[in-house]
């Protein structure tokens, strides 16, 4: 029963006079039996959880055999002790053998510095001694016995005085002493056979009695000085401070040849860590509701059971076993762990793939028993523990959890994070933290940790690993989490071998550490970040459809917008926004055009403006007044005109699609000259005229195609609008011009006849625009037309299908063929064509409206497009042609003069693709029950019922080809075909839509195998170079 209608019953029953109180308890007791009554079965509150489907499958009574959360509520919560672990003598334990050999590295490299005060190089030392002989130095007592003294009153004694008078006496006759010398010169020889003297320092040397001997010492100044030149002058052209031990790096020599390289093909991890924080085998459990505790188990059958998740990872292999009745939370956490390992490569799995297993589905597939063979057997497991089991194992396992911090030479416990979570908070990058988890010991240090401090944090945490353990306190012992392993005591010493020590550095934690944590939240960061290289990569290598409702369908053009000196003069006339803000009324002063030749101009007489041709280009200047309009707002048909606005001017160049280089360059400098004086200047290309151009000539602007002197029947199609901004563009004369939902001028000048033609599909304004053109050439008779003003033009009217026998002889043959006739076309055609550009060169594909420069808001634009704008487009190019009738897909074509590379054709295809499956959503969100045909159309194969949508269309003589539709449909199911044939892909050229880097995805399995002679799994475990290697030898490349 419903509560409600419980309630009820039991009111109708009771006694007139009973209390409120009562009345409650009835509510509540009855509220009480429903909730009971539906215990179970009928509550959806148990129903769809762990235990209502373990209660289906009657497998409650299993909690009685394996009470797990039994012995977890009677231990008393009461974490294990703790005690610092200092060096122990008596205790062996090895070294880091990775440490030492950095460490002895790192010397050499120092030995290699430059810098002076921290390299042993720089420091001045003894590099050398040598003993050396020398002379006895002579004291003073020899001296004095050589060299006796002298007084001086012997010196005055012996001393001669001279005078002058003493000279007189010598005799002019004495004979002159130079010959006398001369002679006896001459006289004088050498003998010859006399014995040489002897070499007194020789002498002296070989005498004993003289000898000393001394040590001489040579010192490195030199080689000191030298070195702290080259420092300075690294330091003086370097750009950044390099440490000494870069410099000293950058500045040795190697030897590779003493390399030697390793094997690909083993799956062996290469680091400098000898304690691996991972083990080749490794099974770990997934458990919990809140905050999910993995933890690292034996790798025995025993240790599964089916309320929880597990992974078996192994260097090859990766498995996600889940238990039949584990927890939507566990199953997310091993996906998530698992998708990490397998795509990050940690803890040393290098797998292809991660394998996905459930327990009691596919238990004889080739996988499973690969599973079970590296658990040794399949064998009896435990069953699903209790519903609230989970939660009780979060609270309890926290209570082994043990964390030391490195102070000196032993490790002490930190308080704040003894028996709990670890956070993110406790790690330091000068720090070293020692994690105890029970099976799995962590030594983490920080990036700025001196290696001293990393051996000593090691040598104790290999200490700790292998010294004895005691969980007797524990409510659970993290060795044996199932509290079903009678061979794992609750104390003892050292620890199993299938338990974990390992070493950590900051930003190199793997995944099994970093779930330990409450609040990491690195792996999220760099999984976002990893999700968004590759949305790049796949931006760049590969596009997609963009939502046409969003960018297309919902969008709709905005009013006609040209700003002259600040202010928009939308079309040119009537009323506008002031550059204050403020209401003002534009009106034309006056319009005067030149006509640009070769290095010339010429000014155009009033009757020949308007008149201009294609191969040709002109200056138009318009001289305009905006005046402030006054007056009460609430009432904006009272206002009235203000003080006259000052005089402005603006500065058309206007380019005919045939000019020349240099008309164009000449009407660029005519106008910068022109508008001088302030004003603007616009340039201005065919087919593309604002509005407030077209308007300067009153609906008398003529588009000429051939040269002035041509005579005879001459046809031209009608564009614009608005009467006032009609014009007249010439096409070729002949019945492939005519278009349906349009009008034409048909003129012969020399009989005075101008047949103005309707289309029968031609709107109401178009024939007003149309027969506003006809009007003006009567009016003006320009000369260009082959008229004067004198001459008198017959207007006629016709309508398509009543043609009269002159206009038709004009045309040539009468064929309805020639163009896309709707004569028997029932539809009324009383909607706009829209065109879109396709393209992803921005990155994202997109789809761009091209809008009409003459647009208005509101009313029908029967041909608002022309030629020009799918051909003046950079090629290749995609546009989407909406007819209402049926949608267009034209795809333009491949220059010849740029090189079209592999990867472009990638992107192209890329780029058709989903081009084609744009234009299929946007016809089927045009009209999701009647959707309209799609066709394909290619550059230069346009059929009629597409150029019959422009104004007029040239057809390029050069292309032979028919035209040829094709529906999108089918052109996207041939474009994204997955699978070939051998012979088709080795096949020069590859078919339409292949990437040719990848062409082994589109072969079967069995087609696969048997060219490469192996399945994909083992391909795809191969390294990159080995796999282009064997599609080269296959003709796969």
């Amino acid at each position: 029963l419903h509560p409600v209608n419980c309630s009820l019953f039991a009111i109708k029953h009771v006694e007139p006079k009973m209390s409120l109180v009562e009345r409650m308890k009835i509510l509540k007791d009855k509220e009480e039996q429903w909730k009971n009554k539906g215990k179970g079965a009928a509550n959806d509150s148990i129903q769809f959880t762990v235990a209502g489907r373990m209660a289906k499958r009657g497998e409650t009574s299993m909690f009685v055999h394996f009470g797990l959360s039994t012995l977890i509520i009677n231990r008393a919560s009461v974490c294990f002790c703790w005690t610092e672990i200092s060096s122990r003598t008596d205790v062996k334990v090895e070294g880091d053998k990775r440490l030492d050999k950095l460490e002895s590295f790192l010397d050499k490299l120092h030995n290699k510095g430059t810098i002076p005060l921290k390299s042993k190089t720089s420091t001045i030392e003894v590099t050398e001694e040598r003993e050396k002989e020398v002379m006895t130095l002579d004291d003073e007592e020899t001296f004095g016995n050589f060299y006796k003294a002298v007084s001086p009153s012997t010196l005055q004694d012996s001393s001669v005085v001279l005078t002058e008078e003493d000279l007189s006496q010598i005799q002019a006759d004495t004979p002159k002493l130079t010959s006398a010398v001369a002679e006896h010169k001459r006289a004088v020889r050498p003998a010859r056979r006399n014995q040489g003297s002897r070499n007194p320092l020789r002498a002296l040397a070989a005498r004993n009695d003289i000898r000393q001997v001394y040590t001489e010492q040579r010192l490195n100044v030199a080689t000191v000085e030298t070195k702290r030149i080259q420092v300075e002058r690294m330091a003086k052209h370097s750009r950044t401070n390099l440490a000494d031990v870069a410099l000293a790096g950058l500045a040795s020599k190697e030897n590779f040849r003493k390399v030697n390289l390793r094997n690909v093909k083993s799956t062996d991890v290469v680091t400098n860590n000898s304690a691996l924080p991972f083990n080749k085998l490794m099974l770990i459990r997934i458990k919990g509701r809140r905050h999910v505790q993995v933890r690292l188990m034996e790798p025995t059958a025993r240790s599964l059971n089916s309320g929880d998740c597990f992974l078996l990872i192994t260097p090859k292999h990766c498995f996600m076993w889940s238990g039949e009745f584990a927890n939507v939370i566990e199953k997310a956490k091993a996906s998530e762990m698992a998708s990490f390992v397998q795509a990050k490569r940690d803890l040393g799995c290098k797998a292809p793939q991660v394998t996905v297993l459930e327990e009691g589905i596919n238990t004889d597939s080739r996988w499973a028993r690969e599973f079970w063979s590296l658990l040794g057997g399949q064998t009896q497991y435990r069953g699903a523990g209790e519903p609230e089991e989970d939660e009780l194992y979060e609270s309890g396992v926290l209570d082994s959890n043990g964390v030391y911090r490195l102070q000196g030479d032993k490790l002490v416990p930190h308080e704040d994070a003894w028996a709990s979570i670890p956070s993110v908070s406790l790690l330091n990058s000068k720090e070293v933290l020692v994690f105890d988890f029970g099976s799995e010991v962590y030594v983490w240090h920080g990036k700025d940790v001196p290696l001293s401090d990393r051996k000593v944090a090691v040598k104790l945490g290999k200490q700790l690993y292998s010294g004895s353990y005691d969980y007797s306190n524990c409510r659970v012992n993290p060795l044996d989490s199932s509290c079903t392993n009678e061979d794992v005591p609750q104390q003892g010493d050292g620890r199993p071998s299938w338990t974990l020590f390992g070493r950590l550095s900051e930003h190199n934690e793997t995944a099994l550490f970093r779930e330990k944590f409450l609040d990491w939240a690195e792996r999220k960061k760099e999984e976002a970040a990893l999700a968004e290289e590759v949305k790049v990569d796949q931006i760049r290598l590969s596009v997609f459809p963009c939502n046409v409702y969003i960018h297309i369908i919902c969008e709709s053009p905005e009013p006609v917008k040209t700003l002259l000196e600040g202010v928009n003069v939308q079309r040119g006339h009537g009323l506008v926004r002031a550059d204050d803000g403020r209401q003002a009324e534009l009106a034309t002063v006056a319009v005067d055009a030149w006509h640009i030749k070769e290095h010339s101009e010429e000014e155009l007489p009033e009757e020949s403006l308007g008149q201009l041709h294609q191969g040709d280009a002109y200056i138009i200047r318009w001289k305009y007044s905006i005046t402030t309009l006054v007056g009460k707002r609430q009432k904006p048909g009272e206002l009235s005109a203000g003080a006259p606005g000052r005089e402005r001017t603006a500065c058309f160049f206007w380019q005919g699609r045939h000019s020349s280089v240099s008309e164009k360059g000449t009407s660029a400098l005519m106008t910068v000259e022109l508008g001088s004086h302030r004003g603007s200047q616009v340039l201005v290309s065919e087919g593309k005229e604002p509005p407030c151009f077209l308007q300067l000539f009153q609906g008398g602007l003529i588009i000429h195609k051939g040269s002035r002197e041509d005579s005879g029947w001459r046809m031209f199609c009608v564009r614009g609008e608005a009467e006032v901004e009609a014009s007249l563009v010439e096409v070729d004369c002949q019945h492939a011009s005519l278009r349906s939902r349009s009008s034409l001028v048909l003129l012969n000048a020399q009989k005075g006849r101008l047949y103005l033609w309707h289309g029968c599909k031609a709107h109401a304004s178009a024939r007003q625009v149309a027969k506003r053109a006809a009007d003006k050439v009567t009016q003006r008779c320009p000369s260009e037309l082959g008229l004067s003003s004198g001459s008198n033009v017959k207007v006629e009217e016709v309508e398509e299908g009543s043609e009269p026998a002159d206009f038709t002889k004009a045309l040539g043959l009468q064929d309805k063929k020639a163009y896309d006739c709707m004569l028997q076309d029932p539809g009324k055609y009383n909607y706009t064509p829209r065109l879109f550009r396709l393209s992803a060169s921005s990155g994202v594909f997109e789809g761009e409206e091209q809008l009409y420069p003459a647009r208005v808001t509101e009313g029908v634009m029967a041909m608002p497009f022309l030629q020009e704008n799918l051909y003046s487009a950079q090629q290749p190019a995609l546009f989407l042609l909406d007819n209402r009738m049926e949608v267009y897909l034209w795809q333009g074509w491949q220059p010849e003069d740029t090189q079209c590379t592999g990867s472009a054709k990638i992107r192209w295809n890329n780029e058709r693709k989903c081009a084609m499956e744009t234009v299929l959503q946007y016809c089927k969100e045009k009209n999701p029950r009647r959707p309209p045909l799609a066709y394909l159309v290619l550059a230069g194969c346009e059929p009629l019922t597409f150029t019959n949508i422009f104004p007029y269309w040239e057809k390029d003589a050069s292309i032979s080809s028919k035209s040829k539709v094709m529906l999108v449909k089918e052109e996207l199911s041939k474009l994204s075909k997955q699978q070939y044939s051998i012979e088709e892909l080795t096949r020069k050229p590859l078919p339409e839509g292949v990437d040719p880097l990848r062409l082994e995805d589109y072969l079967s399995d069995q087609d696969f195998k048997t060219l490469l002679e192996m399945s994909r799994v083992e391909f795809n475990a191969l390294p990159n170079w080995k796999q282009k290697n064997l599609k080269k030898s296959k003709g796969l490349f």
